[in-house]
């Protein structure tokens, strides 16, 4: 029977701890903890992933909650939705909103293909007015060109389709959708300043977020509409959801901006120019 030098509590014989206190036997520094499981603690870094991952789950659960209400009411619900949360749940909701933006911004360029194609077409869209005609036949030629010049300038070479892979394209349109997305927050923030708002930081980014969701919806729906043929309707889902995100922006600034209703008409328009010069010189040093 051995007793240990430590805490002077008995040691079962054949134990090389001190159960008591975890003292080596013969004396020393304590062996670690035993967890519930029967292994050694978690390290702080395990502790510090565990917290992150369970953050990441309920922020998740919180943005389907909220695009829900958005769902059915994007103007008016935008302020009872952002009302649903602390501001700690607010700004990883609308993190979550604008990091989704980006994932579907990289999606785009897939689009781009069959666009591109009919605009090589009869030399950028001739072989299409001959055999259709009409004002659809021109609106198909114009965005067969727009998406040419938009793969151009994303380094791509047309027609031929010689050039940077489309990974590295989709990872450019990655960049440019997270380029854009943090200068609309940034552009919600001088708002608020210029304008006298009452809003914390987590509105802002809330706001843009949120906004940012009907454009992401017509970029899926662009690339659906795309691959069954219907061009010409994706500038009419295009024109839709900006009109959309616009009347967003509008009651964001009054409902979480705190901005008042005559100063946020003139808010709008400030925070899309803002948005978009920013927007473009980021892209442009990329």
């Amino acid at each position: 029977m051995a007793f240990c030098g430590s805490c002077g509590k008995q040691i079962p014989d054949g134990s090389g701890f001190c159960p008591a206190c975890g003292a080596a036997a013969g004396g020393g520094a304590p062996q670690p903890a035993a967890s519930a499981g029967g292994g050694t603690a978690p390290s702080a870094a395990a502790a510090q992933r565990a917290r992150l991952e369970a953050q990441f789950k309920a922020g998740s659960q919180d943005a389907v909650q909220a695009f829900m209400v958005l769902l059915k009411d994007p103007v008016g619900g935008l302020g009872k939705s952002y009302g649903m949360f602390d501001q700690g749940r607010a700004l990883m909701v609308g993190g979550i909103f604008a990091a989704v933006f980006a994932l579907v911004a990289m999606l785009a360029p897939l689009g781009f293909g069959g666009m591109m194609a009919m605009g090589s077409l009869g030399g950028g869209g001739g072989a299409i007015a001959s055999s259709s005609g009409g004002a659809e036949a021109a609106a198909i030629a114009e965005m067969a060109r727009a998406a040419r010049e938009a793969a151009r300038e994303m380094g791509a070479s047309v027609p031929g389709f010689e050039g940077p892979s489309t990974f590295k394209i989709m990872m450019k349109s990655l960049g440019y959708g997270l380029v854009f997305a943090a200068a609309l927050i940034g552009a919600c923030v001088l708002a608020r300043i210029l304008f006298k708002g009452t809003s914390q930081f987590a509105g802002e980014i809330y706001m843009a977020g949120a906004s940012l969701l009907p454009l992401a919806v017509a970029v899926l729906l662009g690339l659906l509409l795309g691959a069954l043929g219907l061009y010409q309707v994706i500038s009419w889902v295009g024109i839709f959801a900006l009109v959309l995100t616009i009347l967003m922006l509008n009651a964001g600034c009054m409902k979480i901006l705190g901005i008042s209703d005559s100063k946020a008409s003139l808010a709008v328009p400030v925070i899309l120019v803002i948005a978009a010069v920013a927007a473009t010189l980021v892209r442009g040093s990329l």
